[in-house]
Order: structure tokens, then C-alpha cells, then sequence
């Protein structure tokens, strides 16, 4: 199951009584070996004043970032910032998830999309998503995590707020009405 794991949407799919961090989350899986799994949650919006860190960032750049680039992508290191990129050879990648996506934490990267000459697609991720190994997949089996093929339109070009919907048209169902209880009474 590992390597069919990597560069997959993943979406938490426990019964609605049960109160989880991962509730309406969709993660894009970068990684998935011997070591555990790692992702993103790509559908959470975090908006932050960046001049009031930045005082070069422009406000049409802020605006830019703060319209779905910047988000939460998970409880692991919360503060560390993770870049989910299209390949742009300028830049050093963490971990190249496909032929089109990588995974950065180049200072360079960050820089380059603060001064507005970063990748073409990008998210910039507050934290990530991460599972010990053979964790996700006893998670899987347990029934808690639907599977479908990424998309890298619903990655980068689609609104945060509208994510779950288009991969539920792609898959052909929709996913907020599987339930862990299927086949019960």
C-alpha cells in the first residue's frame, strides 16, 4: 500500500459524532515510505498580515497570498513553513512528490514569493499532516481515510472552500456522505 499512497488526495472519513482535528480535511500525501507519511491539508485558509512582518510585501501581494495561498497544513510544527510548489529548478526542493510538485523549505523560495517571483503555483503551509510508520495505513483499514487521485488544478487553482466538492465530482460521489459505519445498521 505504500507506494500507491504517495501524491494522493486523502479525506477523513469517522462518523460525524466523532470531534477530529481532521474533520472537512483534504490532504495532498507528499510522502509515504518506510519512515511514515506525510501531507498537507490543502483546504484550510490561514490569513495573516504578512506587512506586519514584511514591511517590503506589498498589499496587492497580501492580498494574493492571503486569497487561499497561505494555509494550515496540519498540527505538526505548526510554526515551521512548508512551500507546495510546482517544480522551478531555481529552487532546492525537500522532496519531489511527482514530475509537476515539490515540497520546499528553501529560504530562497520564500523569498522569492514574498518579493512576487516565486513558483507559478504555489500554497505556503503553516505545519504539516504526519502519520508514524504503517500508522495511516491502520487508519486507512480502520475505515477513517477515503483515497482518491490528486489533481494539481484542485491543488493550486481552486478555491480552498471548493476543494472537497471538485474531487467529490472526480470521484464520481460524494465524499461527506461516506461514513466509517458503512454497511451497519
Amino acid at each position: 500500500m505504500k507506494d500507491t499512497l504517495k501524491d494522493k488526495f486523502l479525506y477523513f472519513c469517522a462518523p460525524e459524532s466523532v470531534e477530529d482535528y481532521f474533520n472537512n480535511s483534504l490532504i495532498f500525501l507528499c510522502a509515504n515510505d518506510d519512515n511514515g507519511s506525510y501531507g498537507l491539508i490543502i483546504n484550510r485558509t490561514v490569513e495573516i498580515k504578512l506587512r506586519d512582518y514584511f514591511s517590503s510585501v506589498s498589499t496587492k501581494l497580501e492580498k494574493k497570498l492571503n486569497s487561499g495561498k497561505i494555509i494550515l497544513g496540519g498540527p505538526v510544527q505548526p510554526m515551521s513553513v512548508y512551500v507546495l510548489h510546482s517544480i522551478d529548478k531555481r529552487f532546492k526542493p525537500l522532496l519531489e512528490v511527482n514530475d509537476e510538485i515539490s515540497v520546499s523549505q528553501d529560504v530562497n523560495l520564500i523569498k522569492a514569493i514574498l518579493d512576487d517571483d516565486g513558483p507559478e503555483e504555489f500554497l505556503v503551509s503553516f505545519g504539516f499532516t504526519g502519520w508514524s510508520k504503517g500508522q495511516l495505513e491502520n487508519e486507512i483499514l480502520s475505515g477513517n481515510w477515503l483515497i482518491t487521485p490528486s489533481n494539481k488544478e484542485i491543488i493550486f487553482n481552486t478555491p480552498n472552500e471548493q476543494k472537497i466538492n471538485k474531487v467529490s465530482k472526480l470521484a464520481g460521489f460524494d465524499l461527506k456522505t461516506v461514513s466509517v459505519n458503512h454497511g451497519s445498521s
